[in-house]
């Protein structure tokens, strides 16, 4: 599993226009937390932080693996199926993680240089920013493995089009403080195990799909 890993932090981190894609995605989103001092831009950049970088390093090792019919030589490698598509979900996990300690040092910074929210506010975000990319990753992850990296990448784009919308309807109809207050902090300790339960039925599910699909 180790090798399918590098391989696809190599198509993620090598290849140059996705690696182009990264750098300008951060950067767009670092200058804009930078000059936008707002508690709605906060929420919104450290759950997008989580989001974007912790479920995008499918999309480029599934097109490069169709582009090369990797698959066929994939599968002469002394490994099985499931283990194929359980190292996808543990470079996700390891993406997810390294995006949430990006975003803890912003949420910070947001208290102790900005101050801008209280620590158990930022904490209370972050917190629902781990249950957000688990599932995230999970529901988009199942259509890439279902319908390939073209349709996958669709659904990608517009199940992040449809979160902002949610979380902008949200601030708007029920209030920005529902995230950062203590009834949300409470229901965490349910979220959190829930959303980590949803993750590994996920990959379950993922890998009877990549089976029966390529059987």
């Amino acid at each position: 599993m180790k090798g399918i890993m590098l391989k696809d932090l190599y198509e993620n981190f090598y290849i140059k226009k996705n690696l182009a894609s990264y750098i300008f995605g951060a950067l767009i989103i670092g200058l804009a937390a930078f000059f936008i001092d707002t508690s709605y831009a906060f929420i919104l950049y450290t759950m997008l932080l989580t989001i974007v970088f912790g479920s995008a390093t499918l999309e480029a090792s599934y097109e490069q693996d169709e582009k090369a019919n990797f698959y066929k030589l994939q599968f002469t490698f002394p490994m099985t199926k499931a283990e194929i598509v359980v190292s996808k979900y543990l470079l996700a996990l390891i993406c997810t993680g390294i995006s949430l300690l990006i975003a803890l040092i912003y949420a910070l910074a947001s208290v102790y240089l900005r101050h801008l929210v209280t620590l158990t506010e930022a904490l209370t975000v972050w917190g629902l920013s781990i249950c957000v990319s688990l599932v995230f990753t999970s529901v988009v992850y199942i259509f890439y493995f279902l319908l390939g990296k073209k349709i996958g990448t669709i659904i990608y784009v517009a199940a992040a089009a449809i979160l902002g919308g949610m979380y902008g309807s949200s601030t708007v109809f029920i209030g920005i403080e529902s995230y950062t207050s203590m009834d949300m902090a409470a229901r965490l300790w349910f979220l959190l195990p829930a959303s980590l339960a949803v993750f590994v039925l996920s990959c379950l599910l993922s890998i009877q799909i990549y089976k029966k699909k390529y059987s």
